[in-house]
C-alpha cells in the first residue's frame, strides 16, 4: 500500500516506488467540500487502500466534481503512480456489451455531446486553457465504451460516470482491466437510469452499477460512498423535486 507520509518513497503491491510524493499543484490545491459527505468522499478517494470506489448520489450532490478534482490532484502531483486521468461517460445506446474502452489523444466529436458536463467541470477546476492543454498532453483522456478489449489500465485514474446506464457485463469488463497503480471510481445515480426500463418504468436493478454495489460489498480494496438528498447543493427547488421522484420510486442501496 502507498504510505503518503513516507518522504523517501513508498510501497504498493510489494513494489517500492522511489519518488517522494510532492506538494499538490496550486491549480488544484484549494478544494473546499460543501457538505460532510463531499468531505467523506474526498477522504475515501485519498485512502490508498481503496483501489476501487463505488459512489451513488442523486443529481446535484457534487460527486463528479469531487472525483475529478481529487483525481487531478493525484495525477498532477509529483511522485504518485497515476500518470493520467481517464473519464468515461457511457452513451445510452451502447450495443456491444463486450467491447469497452477509451479513446486516447484527440477527442472524437461523436462522443463530445456525452461529455459536456465533464468539460464544464474541468474548466471550472483548472480553467479552460489549462483543461485543453491537459487533454492535448494526454494527462486527461475522454472515454468511450467500445475499445478496451485487451487493454490494461495501469498507472492511471479511471472515473466511470453515469454508471447506472452500464450493463453488468460492461462493468465487469471494465473492472477486470484494472492493473498496477490504477485507481477506479464508478459512480452513478440509480434514480436517473435511462437505459434500463420495463414498460416505460425505470428498471435500475438491471444496471451493472446496481449489481456491483452489492456484489462487491465484502471485497478488500473496494469502498462504498452514498450521498443522500440532503447533500444536493443545487437550488432548493431541485431538492424538493427530487424528493417526489424518490418517494415514488424508492431506491434501497
Amino acid at each position: 500500500m502507498i504510505n503518503a507520509t513516507v518522504r523517501n518513497g513508498y510501497e504498493q503491491n510489494g513494489k517500492l516506488y522511489k519518488s517522494p510524493i510532492g506538494q499538490i499543484p496550486k491549480i488544484v490545491n484549494n478544494f473546499k467540500p460543501l457538505t460532510d459527505n463531499q468531505k467523506l468522499f474526498f477522504q475515501k478517494m485519498s485512502d490508498f487502500k481503496n483501489q476501487l470506489i463505488l459512489c451513488h448520489g442523486i443529481a446535484g450532490t457534487g460527486k463528479t466534481y469531487v472525483s475529478i478534482y481529487k483525481a487531478l490532484q493525484d495525477v498532477l502531483r509529483r511522485g504518485t503512480p497515476y500518470h493520467k486521468l481517464i473519464i468515461i461517460n457511457p452513451t445510452v445506446d451502447v450495443g456491444n456489451e463486450d467491447k469497452l474502452g477509451y479513446l486516447p489523444g484527440e477527442l472524437d466529436k461523436k462522443i463530445q455531446q456525452y461529455n459536456e458536463s465533464t468539460f464544464t467541470i474541468l474548466d471550472n477546476i483548472v480553467g479552460k486553457a489549462k483543461a485543453q492543454k491537459l487533454v492535448a498532453d494526454g494527462k486527461v483522456e475522454i472515454g468511450v465504451l467500445n475499445f478496451l478489449r485487451g487493454v490494461n489500465l495501469e498507472e492511471c485514474y479511471v472515473i466511470l460516470d453515469e454508471a447506472q446506464n452500464v450493463s453488468p457485463m460492461q462493468i465487469k469488463t471494465l473492472m477486470t482491466r484494472i492493473s498496477h497503480y490504477c485507481k477506479m471510481v464508478i459512480q452513478g445515480d440509480m434514480s436517473q437510469c435511462d437505459k434500463y426500463k420495463n414498460n416505460g418504468v425505470m428498471d435500475y436493478e438491471r444496471s451493472g452499477f446496481y449489481d456491483v454495489w452489492f456484489r462487491l460489498k465484502e471485497v478488500e480494496g473496494v469502498d462504498h460512498m452514498a450521498f443522500t438528498r440532503d447533500d444536493c447543493i443545487r437550488h432548493p427547488l431541485v431538492k424538493r423535486i427530487l424528493k417526489t421522484y424518490e418517494d415514488e420510486h424508492e431506491i434501497i442501496l
